[in-house]
């Protein structure tokens, strides 16, 4: 990552915004869930909550979060079921500064068959990923389109449904494309292909996996295992299967299937090590398992199975050891909870705030050592210390009216962005 800083002009003067503050992606600079920017961040927020910076009342219906880079904000739009709408503001005040829109009509959700969807909760879905040069966006519809950052023009475009003869499911397709060196990787799960990276700048196919399984609504991402930098994602309903394929090659190098979730949405979780943590809604309960490579031979281990976090859509945060997740369809009523890894890489419930709804989703990011939680039913936030010692609310407020909020936030330099179904809101959590 490039640690430079960049110069902002305002109507109040002046605002320095360091790159190393980016949120570029889906989950954040690392994929993870975790800034890493070092502004402090506020423990106790005024009366009335934190300061409302800006909100951009114009924006379409949907669950497409915000990517951060450079000042700017990113969004993936969804406009009257007809047009996908890429969306450049400025961070400082939400002002629109440009767009640039595509087709994509309602009336292709008719034929699942055919790879076309119709479904229910119509909107935005994804979180652009931006580089030094363009923005790469993957619509519901499975358009993946490259724009210019300096142009707003495409750059190319591809649509990995037609090209790979991919069926959608009922909610389209739910993940958000991933940057790696000269590629970036996207996942059709077809039976032509499971993952397939395209050259950034000219959007030619560079490599595509086998089939991998079937359709799921979780994104990739990379990992580095014994030295080996792979493409991971967990797809496939019913039995999902977690499964790791070379970054350079696409060549499948492991996989495990013994756990079970009708609708896989929350990705999985990296918790280092060669670990990874899956979890999902419908008590499904939750995995983790470890891979390591003997030899020439990759190997699988189940570590844990159990049913204490049934997250349904919000990935888990894994930070200094600990599992942080929002587990709202368990029998226990988990809500955001704080899962320990022992030594002996088992797990532990070491705290949990507890919820009667089952509803109650909403998102997760880790900012200066706290926990950033927004209720997606009751439009709270409430920021939680990052501690495994004991549920700690720091402080909490009300943030805007609606339901089914279920976009991911955003940070960045002390600036969070928060997505009801029809507003981008920014909050000042300095």
């Amino acid at each position: 990552m490039n640690y430079t800083t960049v110069l902002v002009w305002t109507a109040v003067g002046i605002i320095t915004i360091s790159a190393n503050a980016d949120w570029p992606q889906f989950q954040g600079p690392n994929r993870d869930g975790v800034a890493t920017d070092t502004v402090k961040l506020a423990n106790a927020w005024p009366t009335n909550g934190p300061t409302v910076l800006w909100q951009n009342e114009k924006l379409g219906t949907g669950y497409g979060g915000a990517a951060i880079e450079s000042g700017k904000v990113y969004l993936l739009d969804r406009v009257n079921d007809r047009q996908d709408v890429l969306r450049c503001l400025a961070l400082t005040t939400g002002a629109e500064e440009w767009s640039y829109a595509y087709d994509a009509p309602e009336g292709v959700q008719t034929e699942p068959a055919k790879g076309k969807f119709k479904g229910s909760y119509n909107g935005s879905r994804n979180v652009p990923a931006v580089d030094a040069q363009n923005i790469y966006a993957l619509g519901p519809f499975g358009d993946l389109t490259c724009l210019d950052k300096n142009t707003h023009k495409p750059v190319w475009s591809v649509n990995i449904i037609t090209t790979y003869g991919a069926v959608l499911g009922n909610w389209g397709i739910c993940q958000s494309p991933v940057l790696h060196k000269n590629t970036v990787i996207v996942a059709p799960l077809s039976k032509q292909a499971g993952i397939v990276a395209f050259e950034k700048t000219t959007g030619k196919e560079i490599w595509k996996s086998e089939a991998l399984g079937d359709i799921a609504w979780t994104s990739p991402s990379i990992s580095t295992i014994a030295g080996v930098t792979q493409v991971v994602i967990l797809c496939n309903r019913d039995t999902p299967h977690l499964t790791g394929v070379d970054v350079t090659t696409g060549r499948k190098l492991w996989s495990y299937n013994n756990w079970k979730c009708p609708n896989p949405i929350a990705s999985h979780t990296d918790c280092g090590a060669g670990r990874f943590f899956i979890t999902g809604g419908y008590r499904s309960g939750c995995a983790l398992v470890k891979v390591s490579l003997a030899g020439n031979t990759w190997n699988v281990q189940e570590v844990f199975k159990n049913l204490e976090c049934s997250a349904q859509t919000c990935k888990p945060v894994f930070y200094k050891d600990n599992i942080y997740a929002v587990s709202n369809d368990d029998e226990q009523g988990n809500g955001l909870m704080c899962l320990g890894i022992t030594g002996a890489d088992q797990a532990k419930l070491l705290w949990k705030a507890g919820s009667a709804n089952k509803e109650e989703i909403g998102s997760i990011l880790i900012a200066d050592g706290k926990i950033y939680n927004f209720l997606s039913e009751q439009g709270i936030l409430r920021v939680v210390a990052a501690s495994p010692t004991r549920f700690k609310q720091l402080d909490s407020a009300k943030i805007t009216q609606g339901i089914n909020m279920w976009a991911p936030m955003a940070i960045s330099n002390g600036k969070l962005i928060i997505r009801n179904k029809r507003t981008l809101i920014c909050l000042n959590v300095e």
